[in-house]
């Protein structure tokens, strides 16, 4: 009889740890370009990429830095759902605040503009590809 249980014991937590394996293998593999799309991308389109990212980075930490004790208060409330209280911050930027995000904007605009007027037409075709396959999901 306790055979029986050490077996069924060890079977069930061999199919648990398979289950997050699995599961956490899922999760890694979702990104916003495909592999293939990657593989096209020339050194300087990697460095936009990557210049686009530093940017999205110092932009949040620099806007967090400028926040108040109010704004800090409705971001740590756990009543109020995500949009909600996005919203209410965004409402209750300064204009110093404003001003900030907009320069980050402007810079990331550039940034993106200039990454896609360099897609050659197969990456632009890869790249609608794979919006398209993401926007079928619930087809």
């Amino acid at each position: 009889m306790t055979r029986k249980i050490k077996i069924f014991v060890l079977l069930f937590i061999t199919v648990f740890n398979l289950n997050t394996l699995f599961s956490q293998d899922k999760k890694d593999k979702i990104k916003r370009f495909s592999i293939e799309l990657i593989e096209t991308f020339t050194d300087s389109q990697k460095e936009l990429i990557e210049k686009e990212k530093k940017y999205l980075s110092k932009q949040r930490i620099s806007i967090r830095e400028t926040f108040t004790n109010s704004q800090k208060e409705i971001i740590a409330d756990t009543t109020i759902s995500y949009r909600e209280k996005r919203k209410m911050v965004m409402e209750s930027f300064s204009n110093d605040q404003k001003k900030l995000i907009e320069r980050y904007d402007r810079r990331i605009d550039t940034i993106r503009k200039k990454f896609n007027k360099s897609l050659s037409k197969k990456q632009r075709i890869l790249i609608t590809k794979n919006k398209r396959k993401r926007s079928k999901k619930n087809d």
